[in-house]
């Protein structure tokens, strides 16, 4: 198993934090009130192999792909159970990961340089914070942002009414479309990159 160490020291911080909360989660997650944005704040300052970061033309970047997806999935599981509560859930990003971005230009809303499709399909490894992992990432985050904005749009002028999609709603459906397609779109490759961000 590739990076062993990395992860269980991940399993390790996130532990310790959990037995300072009785092992819940929810207790844990309750100091950050019932915002998102808070929560991954949150999770990010007191575990740190949540800080999904990089360095881009001199600028601190933060992704924090993990940090988003457990506090989306905490506010799935809370709308599910009826409970409800997680406010400024539209301040979460899509997870930026690999799959996502393969849909995305599998779908025609990205397209990659010539250059930077002929690395990915002779499958080099970009390091985490590679500036070309940072771009896909980015163009992958603001491309859901895009999409966000116009099923907005599109259901205003439909419907007379607010839509309340957000990206984690968007990228709920992207990542399990891009599984359910993968034969169609393997020709599409994915970055590569060994990091335990995501």
């Amino acid at each position: 198993m590739p990076m062993l160490q990395e992860r269980h020291q991940a399993l390790t911080e996130g532990g310790h934090v959990l037995l300072e909360h009785g092992g819940s989660f929810q207790s844990f997650i309750s100091q950050a009130g019932n915002d998102a944005r808070k929560m991954v704040e949150l999770i990010v300052e007191k575990i740190p192999s949540y800080r999904d970061e990089a360095t881009y033309e001199g600028k601190r970047i933060a992704f924090y792909k993990r940090a988003q997806i457990l506090v989306a999935d905490f506010w799935g599981m809370m709308e599910a159970r009826g409970e409800g509560g997680v406010s400024n859930v539209d301040w979460l990003t899509m997870f930026a990961d690999y799959r996502v971005p393969q849909a995305l230009v599998y779908l025609g809303v990205l397209r990659y340089s010539d250059s930077l499709l002929q690395a990915l399909k002779n499958g080099e490894r970009m390091s985490s914070g590679d500036r070309r992992e940072v771009e896909i990432r980015g163009c992958s985050i603001w491309s859901v942002e895009l999409i966000k904005e116009r099923l907005r749009e599109l259901v205003r002028q439909k419907d007379g009414q607010a839509c309340d999609v957000n990206s984690a709603i968007i990228d709920f459906y992207l990542w399990p479309f891009a599984k359910q397609h993968h034969k169609e779109m393997a020709h599409i490759p994915i970055h590569l990159t060994r990091c335990i961000y995501y």
